[in-house]
This record gives structure tokens, C-alpha cells and sequence, in this order.
């Protein structure tokens, strides 16, 4: 009798716990700055809005994204996290780059800083999450044209 209870529990936990009906949905980046420059760097700081449509709560767990200035790649997006991430939610991943001025063009890049001439910015990769210990993977691609301000 014990072993029959066993199984039904077992059958019943396996079947409860299936992966979430949709995956979470990228919408959009925003909140792009120049926020420090240091000699030839500069740090450019951002937040990838996401929404979780299923009515059961996710972790965050890693980000990995490219980010391209003006057609150069100038740098990589890592982040390893323990977020939780609560069901239909809107929720947002800072997407911090720091990049070598010189890599865009020393003269074109302070230009487009200081006088406001608009630059190509464009994010790539993914964001990994998990359910009940599935993994769900989350492609971010993303372009816009921004003003960098710092």
C-alpha cells in the first residue's frame, strides 16, 4: 500500500510541475547612458524589460549579451544571478557595458556624447532562467538608435 502511494504522490509531483506554458517575453531596452568615463573608457548602463505572462514565479538566472556601438562590437553583457522573478510581472535586467572610446572612433564618439548626434546601439544573446529546474532560454535582440547622455 505504501509503494501504490508512493508512485500516485510521485506521478502526481511530476505532473504538477511541467514547465511553464509560455516562455517570458522581451520588450524592450531602456534607460541607455553614458554614465562614467574614465580615461579611454566609458561605462554604458541600460535596463532589458521582460515579462513573465505564466502565473508561476521564475529565477533568473544568467545574462549574456553582446553589445554593438555603432556596428563594432564593444563589449559582452555577463551577469550570474539568483533573481526571483514573480508570476505576470513586468521586470527589468541592468545591462551594463563597459567599452573603450577607442574602438568607435575617439573623435566620432565624443561628438555623439557631447553634441547629441544619435548612435546605433545593438543588443544580442540571451537571458537564462529556470522553472521547477527547467531551464528556459530568452533571446534578446535589440536595436535603437539613442542619444548618449552621461
Amino acid at each position: 500500500m505504501k509503494r501504490i502511494a508512493s508512485l500516485l504522490l510521485l506521478t502526481v509531483l511530476l505532473f504538477g510541475c511541467t514547465r511553464p506554458k509560455e516562455a517570458p517575453v522581451f520588450k524592450r531596452i531602456g534607460n541607455v547612458k553614458v554614465t562614467e568615463i574614465t580615461g579611454s573608457q566609458a561605462l554604458l548602463n541600460g535596463d532589458a524589460f521582460f515579462y513573465n505572462p505564466n502565473d508561476v514565479s521564475m529565477k533568473l538566472k544568467k545574462v549574456n549579451i553582446d553589445v554593438t556601438l555603432a556596428g563594432k562590437k564593444i563589449g559582452s553583457i555577463e551577469h550570474k544571478l539568483k533573481t526571483k522573478i514573480q508570476a505576470l510581472s513586468e521586470f527589468k535586467v541592468p545591462v551594463d557595458a563597459k567599452f573603450n572610446i577607442g574602438d568607435v572612433g575617439v573623435l566620432n564618439s565624443i561628438m555623439s556624447m557631447i553634441g547629441g548626434k544619435k548612435m546605433k546601439v545593438r543588443y544580442t544573446g540571451n537571458i537564462k532562467m529556470s522553472v521547477y529546474g527547467f531551464p528556459i532560454s530568452v533571446p534578446v535582440d535589440y536595436e535603437d538608435e539613442i542619444r548618449l547622455k552621461f
